[in-house]
């Protein structure tokens, strides 16, 4: 199976990066950095597309022209809107708002709702979720995610997005990775640690997790892969013209 994994930042990369070893090659791709993972029959190509939505998009369709990748895992720092939430807790994402997104002006949609959308969300794989969480073997929250081009720090946004969109947790990659993989017909399945409390205590919160290199999604990693490739039927490559 050929397997896509984004990232915004290194220091996101770097566990992933650590824990599967077997490198195979190492390139810059349009902007990412793009690492191939052999691992036994299954390719995996391991991206730091940049801090963004549309440095994730780009990277997202990359793997997809370059490499055929058939499934897409995301992994990263969110900040939590929810106060149940923890810093340090891994959460699963399975649907997330681009609250960014207005059009409300000239057709009457909710901010953040496309038009193709019945509401404002775009739904992650639920059969991919389901299977990881049976393979992790603890309990990980499932959440509604916020993305936006915004590092969230401030507790009047932070109201706002877990009021006005229903959110649990604040980023700024998962929705354009969402569209991407709606678009193209790949499945997504995201993994977040928290890494700060969205407020005006989230830069030193998250410059110190950073710092740390506290990501613990790399504990998981052999369970969630035994669980992807399990629930995915794997695609013979696309034929170049």
């Amino acid at each position: 199976m050929r397997i896509g994994i984004v990232t915004a930042m290194a220091e996101e990369t770097l566990p992933i990066y650590r824990k599967l070893g077997n490198v195979a090659e190492e390139s810059a791709i349009h902007g990412a950095h793009v690492c191939r993972i052999e691992l036994g029959a299954n390719t995996v190509y391991l991206a730091t597309c940049g801090v963004g939505e549309i440095n994730a998009a780009l990277t997202a369709q990359t793997l997809v022209d370059l490499f055929d990748v058939e499934i897409m895992l995301n992994f990263g720092f969110v900040g939590a809107l929810n106060p149940a939430l923890g810093v340090g807790e891994l959460v699963i994402a399975d649907k997330v708002c681009h609250y960014q997104f207005d059009t409300s002006r000239i057709d009457g949609t909710k901010v953040g709702q496309y038009l193709d959308k019945d509401d404002i969300y775009f739904r992650l794989d639920c059969a991919l979720i389901d299977a990881v969480l049976a393979a992790v073997g603890k309990p990980l929250r499932k959440v509604a995610v916020a993305s936006g081009d915004l590092f969230v720090a401030s507790a009047e946004k932070k109201k706002e997005l877990a009021e006005r969109f229903g959110c649990d947790v604040c980023e700024m990659e998962l929705a354009a990775l969402a569209i991407a993989c709606e678009r193209n017909g790949i499945p997504l399945l995201s993994v977040k640690v928290i890494s700060d409390k969205a407020d005006a205590t989230a830069p030193v919160s998250f410059d110190e997790v950073v710092r740390r290199g506290i990501a613990k999604y790399e504990e998981i990693l052999p369970a969630v892969f035994a669980a992807v490739t399990g629930a995915v039927k794997p695609l013979p490559p696309i034929k170049k013209r």
